[in-house]
């Protein structure tokens, strides 16, 4: 027995050995209750069954149990409501032993659970960002979390380097003005690629902090490629998988699990579809499904990618290559439990996928994962955050309010944006003075107040859909406002199972159906949603880059497998470099290799339609570009002469070169005076800075 466990509070000590069987903890929990003991933030790095999530608990209980204070002691904010729901009896089971309380509080608990008005709160409180909102908003409630004494975030790559990440990042700061002092926080997160970066920008300046993370041993992983170019043998390849086997397999969207589901309909022994569309019931059934006896098949988006325990898997089938190492390592994670090793097998649509999927795999080898990188400058949540100050207080002096937006970490130096943002509020009637006083103004009112100001509890925009009931009232999901467009009479799949629209509401956006039931048939609808899934990620554009250089893989693979690799390598018909740019003409084209991930090589694709004369047509992909319809004498050479201009701008430069997008696209983006809107875009979008350090550092390769 360690001294660490020894020292633990005894309640605690005896809920571990004999309700969970410990005789001691895990290297990576012991570690953490050593360095949480010393008030320090933490950042816990583990794989998925790692035990981090005990190894954030297993400390608070015991800092709870000894210095315990009235009111909710430890706040856990989790991504999904789907996570809560699957982590709470993880929570109970150490705490409620103790004489700890838990509680749930998300939009899917019934109101009259989450609210402790007159009566005791939790002492440990599972929420949202969004739920967390709701919260703060209310005085009663807002009193409770006082006495809070640590702050969990579990699955904290989930948020980092994104939006959401910014508004986590506020709560953490509003969260210490409510307890008056800094609170203690412990994010958990898979393997991430700069962990110190994510612990300070979590933690803050000043503030004591340590990365916990405990190297897992190796353990065995197992993986096989199909390749079949014909969407009908994909789907045999997946139902020979899958076959006998406790099974997941992920899929590139919605609609992707949608269409699959619908040609394995009756192929597939328990069959079932999880992703963001389905109703909660739908999804908890396809959980459900795994955890029983015998064989199960869930296809599923990114929605099972995170932490949801779902038991001990046989295999993990990836249908298509995965977009970033981060993504491929969280999948392969889910299986390879209790000593088996872990399997993944992939399915493939062409050589170029078993490419990409092979360079996944050796950059994941080589310890290569993407770093998380928080937006730079999040205007949109900037203005969020106004809002929501100015709902609580009612009306603050200019001056004394952007004294405090800005004293938030996330907006620390951006004063002079701050004030740009009011004044364009102002002018626009979102917000307005009383005798010096700032105040919400009438287009905020009437934009923003709807069921008391939900807008203002997210910070990402929700696609307008319609809910999918049954004459009944049962929820089956929801369906694309654009796919619903054709009005009644449509036959799709939603959740695997196929149904008719037969009647739409307009007003309250309710799509009605009904089973639709027989086999499929050709006139069957594929529904389909907005979102463009993730461009591929620098990272494994790299991997692919060396692979394509070297002409074989590093990996054991199968003999087709490799001449497959080769054969790509030698297809392209020069010496592939490593590295940087390779500018060939072929056959009615100027073809540009770039290794550099989709982002950039879309921003290199604008700027290469904006700059090339004569108009000819740019497409860009995660892995090139092609250039056709040139018309001088030396395509090659004109291309070459752009790349030139191009390493010579500067970032303003490539970014008043692109054109912006629409302001509607981001959440609260058509509220921001347009110089921050572009600033934002160009920074956080474009990367204008990253891309113009890319060119210059970057050979071209001229053939």
């Amino acid at each position: 027995m360690s001294s660490v466990y020894a020292s633990l509070h005894p309640t605690l000590r005896n809920v571990l050995a004999h309700r969970l069987g410990w005789d001691d903890l895990r290297p990576v929990q012991e570690e953490a209750c050593r360095a949480a003991a010393s008030g320090a933030d933490l950042l816990v790095v583990a794989g998925t069954a790692g035990g981090k999530t005990e190894a954030a608990l297993i400390p608070a209980v015991d800092a709870v149990l000894k210095e315990g204070r009235p009111g909710v002691a430890c706040l856990c904010l989790f991504p999904l409501k789907a996570l809560i729901n699957d982590q709470t009896g993880r929570v109970e089971e150490i705490c409620t032993p103790t004489g700890l309380s838990v509680a749930r509080w998300h939009g899917d608990v019934r109101k009259g659970e989450r609210s402790w008005a007159g009566g005791d709160p939790p002492h440990f409180l599972l929420t949202t960002p969004e739920s967390l909102e709701v919260i703060l908003m209310d005085d009663g409630l807002r009193t409770a979390l006082k006495n809070l004494q640590f702050v969990i975030v579990d699955e904290l790559h989930a948020f980092a380097g994104d939006l959401r990440g910014v508004q986590i990042r506020c709560l953490l700061d509003r969260l210490d003005e409510v307890a008056g002092r800094p609170l203690q926080r412990i994010g958990l997160s898979a393997t991430v690629g700069n962990p110190e970066t994510v612990l300070n920008w979590f933690s803050g300046p000043g503030r004591c902090r340590q990365v916990v993370a405990v190297p897992a041993p190796p353990g065995k992983k197992q993986f096989s490629f199909v390749v079949a170019p014909d969407r009908e043998e994909r789907a045999c390849a997946v139902s020979r998988l899958v076959a006998g086997q406790r099974a997941l397999v992920f899929v590139g969207s919605r609609s992707q699990a949608e269409g699959l589901a619908g040609v394995l309909d009756g192929e597939v022994e328990t069959l079932s579809v999880h992703h963001s569309s389905l109703s909660p019931s739908l999804r908890r059934a396809a959980e459900a499904s795994l955890a029983g006896p015998g064989s199960a098949c869930v296809i599923c988006t990114s929605t099972l990618e995170l932490g949801i325990d779902i038991g001990g898997l046989d295999l993990v089938v990836q249908v298509g290559p995965p977009s970033s190492v981060s993504s491929f390592l969280q999948r392969l994670g889910r299986t390879g439990r209790r000593g088996a090793p872990a399997r993944m097998a992939f399915v493939l649509g062409d050589d170029l996928d078993l490419l990409v999927a092979v360079a996944t795999v050796e950059a994941a080898v080589h310890h290569e994962v993407e770093p998380l990188l928080p937006p730079q400058t999040p205007y949109t949540v900037m203005a969020q955050q106004l809002f929501l100050a100015l709902r609580a207080r009612g009306r603050a002096p200019v001056h004394s309010l952007i004294a405090w937006l800005c004293g938030l970490a996330s907006f620390r130096g951006m004063e002079a944006a701050a004030y740009s943002l009011v004044e364009h509020l102002l002018a626009t009637a979102h917000l307005s003075t009383d005798q010096g006083l700032l105040m919400l103004g009438p287009e905020a009112e009437r934009t923003l107040s709807r069921s008391h100001w939900a807008a203002l509890l997210s910070v990402f925009t929700s696609t307008i859909a319609y809910r999918a009931l049954t004459p009944e009232g049962e929820a089956v999901g929801e369906l694309d406002a654009r796919f619903v467009a054709g009005g009644t009479g449509t036959v799709c799949t939603l959740g695997g199972r196929r149904w008719q629209v037969v009647a739409l509401d307009q007003d309250y956006r309710i799509a009605t159906v009904v089973p639709a039931f027989g086999v499929r048939k050709p006139s069957d609808r594929r529904p389909f949603w907005s979102g463009a899934g993730a461009p591929l990620s620098p990272v494994v554009a790299s991997s692919v880059g060396r692979l394509l250089a070297r002409g074989h893989s590093l990996l054991p693979l199968g003999r087709a497998e490799q001449a497959a690799v080769s054969g790509l390598s030698g297809e392209i018909g020069v010496n592939v470099p490593s590295q940087g740019f390779l500018v060939l003409e072929r056959s009615e084209e100027v073809f540009i290799l770039s290794y550099h991930g989709g982002r950039m090589n879309r921003v290199l694709g604008a700027l290469l339609t904006a700059l090339l004369p004569d108009g000819p047509k740019v497409t860009a992909t995660d892995l090139w570009l092609s250039v056709k319809g040139m018309t001088g004498p030396d395509p090659t050479g004109e291309v070459a002469d752009i790349f030139a201009m191009i390493k010579d701008l500067s970032a303003d430069d490539v970014a008043s070169s692109l054109p912006l997008p629409d302001p509607e696209e981001w959440k609260f983006g058509s509220l921001l005076p347009p110089s921050l809107f572009a600033e934002m875009v160009a920074a956080d979008r474009d990367d204008c800075e990253g891309f113009v350090e890319t060119m210059k550092r970057e050979d071209i390769f001229i053939v």
